[in-house]
């Protein structure tokens, strides 16, 4: 049988087509004739991901993405379709699908299961929506670290900036005249300094008699004290015990006792003016004063009658006949002369 040419084309371009499609599917990295698992996540930025980058488990290719797109309900998010390979890996409903970028700003998706539960585990099925999680790129995060020494370095091109326009401000006719005249005036001060050691250099060469003479009575001085050592030994220790004794005496104890004798004085010294017992009656009480007075009066009035007319006070009878007056004892007499010696003497 005899194949014709048309027939040939036909398979040619069909063998093609199917190599194509072939081809297409192995450079986007999906399987050829197995059917792979779709899943969902849901970002709030695609940071570059785009259709085909890589589906990726510790490393290792397990699928690529499907699709790209906002999503339909939010269109401030983005909704990735992506597809697994690997129809033996189960995915624990509690893992996570990472969007990270490499050096290169390369996004892909990076599968991070939970590992840490054992028991009552559930996992995505095909078509599920998986928690996602976004990483901060590499551009973000050099933004971080130089954001803030941007910052400070535009601070200080500031503060440098505001010190040269200083600088410029003063560096004019004016503060250059301040400082040749500050200048001079140090030459001067360094003159005046040189003058100053200069006089005292002859002042000096003048007064070295004198130097000498007052070393040699400092140095009798400290030769008398050194003779004089154990003298001065003795006084402090005699000063020392001194101190001693005192340290040991019981002064607080005086200290307190002639505190408390100093507060009854002054208990006292405080009812006398208040005009309490017999000294502050005397003190205060005019009456008590006048009526002393008028019996040491009456005392002096008596005493004189009684030096005048002794007769009518004492009366002394030889025969025993009865006379006029008082009549006195030994005993009352020498209680008399008592009462005379003290009002003498008072």
């Amino acid at each position: 049988m005899k194949v014709s040419k048309e027939f040939k084309v036909g398979l040619l371009v069909i063998l093609g087509l199917l190599l194509l499609f072939v081809g297409v599917n192995f450079l986007k990295g999906g399987s050829i004739f197995g059917k792979s698992r779709e899943f969902y996540a849901v970002y709030t930025n695609s940071a570059g991901l785009a259709t085909s980058n890589e589906v990726k488990l510790s490393g290792f290719k397990i699928g690529q993405v499907e699709e790209v797109g906002l999503h339909p309900d939010n269109p401030t998010l983005i909704l990735v379709k992506f597809s697994i390979t690997d129809d033996e890996l189960q995915i624990p409903n509690t893992s996570e699908a990472w969007l990270v970028t490499d050096l290169l700003g390369t996004a892909s998706i990076d599968m991070r299961l939970d590992t840490m539960r054992y028991t009552n585990i559930d996992y995505y099925q095909d078509g599920d929506t998986i928690i996602a999680r976004s990483e901060m790129s590499i551009q973000d995060q050099v933004n971080e670290q130089i954001l803030p020494l941007k910052k400070r370095t535009e601070e200080l091109i500031g503060s440098v900036e505001s010190i040269i326009v200083s600088v410029n401000a003063f560096w004019d006719t004016s503060a250059a005249y301040t400082i040749d005249e500050s200048l001079y005036e140090v030459r001067d001060a360094i003159g005046t300094f040189a003058e100053l050691a200069q006089n005292l250099s002859v002042l000096i060469s003048n007064e070295t008699e004198m130097i000498d003479k007052i070393l040699v009575d400092v140095h009798a001085i400290t030769g008398t004290l050194s003779e004089k050592s154990d003298q001065i030994s003795s006084t402090i220790d005699n000063i020392t015990a001194i101190s001693d004794t005192l340290a040991d005496s019981d002064i607080k104890s005086v200290i307190l006792e002639t505190k408390g004798t100093l507060v009854e004085l002054n208990g006292v010294l405080a009812k006398v003016n208040d005009g309490e017992g017999t000294l502050g009656a005397l003190m205060h009480d005019s009456t008590l004063y006048y009526e002393l007075r008028n019996t040491n009066i009456h005392v002096q009035n008596l005493l004189q009658d009684m030096e005048d007319n002794p007769q009518k006070y004492v009366h002394f009878s030889i025969f025993g006949r009865k006379t006029n007056g008082y009549t006195t004892t030994s005993e009352r007499e020498v209680i008399l002369d008592n009462l005379l010696d003290s009002l003498q003497t008072k």
